[in-house]
This record gives C-alpha cells, sequence and structure tokens, in this order.
C-alpha cells in the first residue's frame, strides 16, 4: 500500500452503528481518501418465500431496498460532512460475498468491514469475512469493536524463514503495507515473527546438548533475519519480537503485550484458492485477535 486514495466500506444491513464506517473515516481523515459505501442488501425471510408472487417479491425488495439506501444516504452525510468525498451503492444478492467482491473490482486500495464475533467452525467455512480475506482483490482491514487511540501499535507478522520468492515477496508486502499505515497514522511499528521449538531428539546421551544447540543456532537464525528486515524498514531492535512457540500463539500473545490497534498478516493466492503464509493455523490466529487485522495478499502461480 503505497497510496490511500479510494476505501470501499462494506457496510452492515438494516443497523446504524457501522464500526468499520467509523474507522474508514478516520482513516480519509488522514489520508484525503474517498470513501464508497456498499451494502448487499439482502433478506432471507423475502428470498425464500416461495409463496409470495413476483410482484409481490418484487414490491417487499423494493421496499427494502429504499429503506437502506435512505440508511446509506444518512451514514454518507456524516461522513460528507466532514469533507470527504463519498458515493454509494446498494445492491440486492442472495451471495453477499459474490455482491461484495464484484464491487470491489472497480478498484480499490482498500477494503474495510467490521469483524462479527463468530465461532472458528463460521471463520472456516461459512465468514463472509473469511471470504474476502481470501479472494479479495485489494487488501482487506477487519475492524473491531472500540475506539482507536491516537498513540498506537502496528504489529507487522513476517515468516522468518520464507521458503520461496513468492513468500519472501509476501512478507516485502506486509512490510510496506504495516509500514503506510503506521506512517499514516503516527504509530509505532513491530516486527514479530515465531519460529519452532527444538525437535524431539532420539534417546541418545547428546539429545539435550542438541537441544540446547539447535534453539541457540534457530534463535540466531531468525533474530539476523528480523534485524535485516528491521534495518530495512527502519524498525529498531527493541520493536522486533523474534519469539519461540507455535504461530497461533505467539502473534495473538505478543499482539496483547503491546496492546496493538493493527495486526498485518499475509495471503498467498494461488489461482482461486488460498493458503496464508502462517499455515493452518490461520483460523486460530484470528480467531484469538482482539485487534484490527489487516490481510495482504500476492499471488503465486499453482503448484
Amino acid at each position: 500500500m503505497r497510496k490511500l486514495e479510494n476505501i470501499l466500506v462494506v457496510l452492515e444491513p438494516q443497523t446504524s452503528d457501522q464500526p468499520a464506517l467509523a474507522r474508514a473515516i478516520y482513516l480519509a481523515t488522514a489520508s484525503g481518501a474517498k470513501l464508497h459505501l456498499f451494502m448487499c442488501a439482502y433478506d432471507t425471510a423475502i428470498g425464500i418465500a416461495s409463496f409470495l408472487s413476483g410482484g409481490q417479491r418484487q414490491n417487499f425488495i423494493q421496499t427494502i431496498l429504499d429503506g437502506s439506501k435512505v440508511l446509506v444516504e444518512r451514514l454518507a452525510a456524516g461522513a460528507r460532512e466532514k469533507g470527504i468525498v463519498v458515493s454509494s451503492a446498494v445492491r440486492w444478492d442472495r451471495h453477499p460475498t459474490d455482491a461484495i467482491l464484484h464491487e470491489a473490482e472497480q478498484g480499490f486500495d482498500l477494503m474495510m468491514k467490521h469483524a462479527r464475533a463468530q465461532s472458528r467452525a463460521d471463520m472456516m467455512f461459512h465468514s463472509i469475512e473469511w471470504s474476502l480475506m481470501r479472494y479479495g482483490p485489494c487488501p482487506v482491514m477487519l475492524v473491531k469493536e472500540g475506539q482507536w487511540d491516537d498513540v498506537g501499535q502496528v504489529l507487522a507478522a513476517v515468516d522468518a524463514a520464507p521458503e520461496s520468492d513468492t513468500h519472501q515477496t509476501l512478507n516485502k508486502a506486509i512490510l510496506e503495507h504495516a509500514r503506510f499505515l503506521a506512517e499514516l497514522l503516527n504509530f509505532d511499528l513491530h516486527l514479530v515473527t515465531a519460529y519452532p521449538a527444538p525437535p524431539v531428539f532420539g534417546m541418545v546421551s547428546s539429545a539435550a546438548d542438541q537441544a540446547v544447540n539447535y534453539r541457540a543456532r534457530m534463535s540466531a537464525m531468525v533474530t539476523s533475519y528480523l534485524a535485516d528486515l528491521g534495518e530495512q524498514y527502519g524498525v529498531t531492535e527493541q520493536f522486533q519480537h523474534a519469539v519461540e512457540g507455535p504461530v497461533d500463539w505467539v502473534i495473538p500473545h505478543v499482539s496483547e503485550e503491546l496492546v496493538t490497534e493493527f495486526v498485518v498478516m499475509g495471503n498467498v493466492c494461488r489461482e482461486g484458492r488460498a493458503g496464508l503464509s502462517i499455515g493452518t493455523s490461520a483460523e486460530s490466529i484470528l480467531e484469538q485477535l482482539n485487534t484490527n487485522v489487516l490481510m495482504v495478499q500476492v499471488t503465486s502461480e499453482a503448484s
């Protein structure tokens, strides 16, 4: 993210409480970005009512659309009062994820949406938010409840041992977005990476020595890599966090200790499917993080 000129704000239907919009106004005020407000106004009660005639169904749909447009325009007016340029759109679509992704194809620097509380099963299989993070054409920011402080921390979660050029590119994208966000809001930028504990060695007398040697060498390797990234992106040593442990524990733990406002993570997209750079623990990480999450993507050819 080298610029922030156009932000897509995904609104929640039938409510005036819009955390994503409030945060988008905050970013737009800092950056001068334009906002595009989008609401998918589909109502299941009408969508599945097979007993309605075509004319009755259309009347109900139009009533819901009209009410949603009034709500969206009221929200847009509040942003315009702050000097922000705002456009808007409301759609009726039984597949809200598809509707949002279609709207995003217009070209935006950032998509923002309220992160709803949900179970891990919902996050994995049914969540709109999860699908947007996997398939969105631009970075996606999931906004949690609560106010943003004037002083805060941005935590960039990077891979300590990138296995390919794609994952090195992903680290770079994560750091560029995190640095941009930190500079825009005048927040501190921190780096975090997790590395594994020593493997279980065979039952030999030197096993303990091997474990100690492994731990020291692994720590040195990861710390050195993190220091190189810190030098490239202007992150001092005290803001570099190389922590031994499972990634789904390390990232939420460090985020909580720092009381971060944002965690920036990465996603590798491969021809219609996606895999998080932090692996299968991603669902657990996202479930545990009690902060705003910015997900960035890079594209790789399927292997």
